[in-house]
């Protein structure tokens, strides 16, 4: 299938994932309408990797990533970096740098949660709240916000670990859809609906 002709700048280096996809959807693949052809171009894409590879390994250590990250996978295709960046950013625009805004790994456990769950990862709905309750001012993740609710804190009523995280967000929009047309809602008036488990989320600190 044929995608076009586009123009790359090859030098460009890019700080955190959200940026890749930022420059892929604002200045190469700007105005594209056929969204599946450029998300089917597998060669097109491991190319892109290799070609920014310098901004896809970690930051910390240096050391490239697992490969479902610079090529295609079958079951992990949402995990090839310069795809999902710029597919995300075409789809939720800001929003996405909750899950790509990292500066310490071009892809950690925001990204992972967010994009393997099928329900949310086209959400728009969805992301802007996301965004707005677990990013910082600085683009990175609060703290906890991946937390994952065990067993012992589940069975302890006292206990608060992982409430109002990323994991339990999308049964809480799941439990609203039975209710409400949250598509058709602004983020105000959906983050007015959250129960008091994302209070402590709701304020973002300072950079």
């Amino acid at each position: 299938m044929a995608i076009g002709r586009y123009q790359l700048d090859l030098n460009r280096r890019f700080a955190t994932s959200y940026e890749i996809g930022r420059y892929l959807s604002d200045e190469v693949f700007r105005g594209v309408s056929n969204r599946f052809a450029l998300l089917t171009a597998q060669g097109m894409w491991s190319w892109l990797s290799l070609a920014y590879m310098d901004s896809l390994v970690g930051r910390t250590s240096g050391k490239p990533l697992a490969r479902a990250h610079y090529v295609d996978t079958i079951r992990l295709g949402y995990r090839l970096i310069v795809r999902t960046a710029w597919d995300l950013v075409s789809l939720h625009g800001e929003a996405a740098k909750v899950a790509l805004g990292s500066t310490r790994s071009p892809w950690g456990e925001m990204a992972e949660q967010m994009t393997s769950r099928q329900e949310i990862y086209a959400n728009r709905s969805f992301w802007p709240i996301a965004n707005y309750l677990y990013s910082t001012t600085d683009g990175s993740v609060k703290i906890g916000a991946t937390a994952q609710r065990n067993r012992n804190a589940r069975r302890d009523p006292k206990s608060k670990a992982g409430l109002g995280g990323v994991r339990r967000l999308p049964f809480t929009f799941k439990q609203f859809d039975r209710t409400y047309n949250l598509r058709t809602m602004d983020t105000n008036s959906i983050t007015a609906l959250l129960p008091l488990e994302y209070e402590k989320w709701r304020t973002k600190p300072p950079s």
